[in-house]
């Protein structure tokens, strides 16, 4: 191949135009077709061409080899891919933390409903766990919302544990 023969993108007159990637049509708007070149240099090499170009050599048509217009299209695709996995990754370790924030803050929640429920065991001289004896444990600032009406410490605890294995799920779904 020469070094004229080399270049990745030119007219059929070489004035310089690029194209990036497979061609599909010509610069004076017509569809292009796949010839193959009768030169001794190359010699059934196939390139992209609109028809009025191989017919008119002396104007100005796109001309581009389709070995080098694949190569192209490679680079523009492993582009995108290595940009879509930088966005995969960014992505998985924004969940991670996230979730590893969650089951923390999930983690102390737990704590303080376990903390609730032993200071209500030990000033009703009890060891009994049942519902109606924790509702006035449950009305706490820190557990309830405004708003909201308190459930039983079992259904809380039920949630966070439900919470809490979902994204331990995720986490491993998001880690292999």
């Amino acid at each position: 191949m020469s070094s004229s023969d080399s270049s990745s993108t030119v007219s059929c007159s070489h004035t310089g135009r690029q194209t990036v990637g497979i061609p599909t049509r010509c610069w004076c708007g017509s569809k292009l077709t796949i010839f193959g070149a009768s030169t001794k240099e190359n010699l059934f090499r196939r390139f992209h061409c609109c028809g009025i170009g191989v017919k008119r050599k002396t104007e100005q048509h796109l001309f581009k080899w389709v070995d080098e217009a694949i190569v192209d299209k490679i680079s523009i695709v492993d582009a995108k891919h290595c940009h879509l996995k930088a966005d995969v990754d960014s992505f998985k370790s924004y969940t991670t933390q996230t979730l590893e924030k969650q089951a923390k803050h999930l983690d102390d929640a737990l704590i303080q409903i376990k903390r609730l429920l032993d200071d209500q065991t030990a000033r009703s001289g009890t060891n009994n766990n049942s519902i109606s004896g924790t509702d006035d444990t449950l009305t706490a600032k820190n557990l309830a919302p405004s708003g909201m009406k308190p459930k039983s410490p079992v259904i809380t605890i039920a949630a966070a544990a439900i919470a809490l294995g979902t994204m331990a799920w995720l986490y491993t779904k998001l880690s292999t």
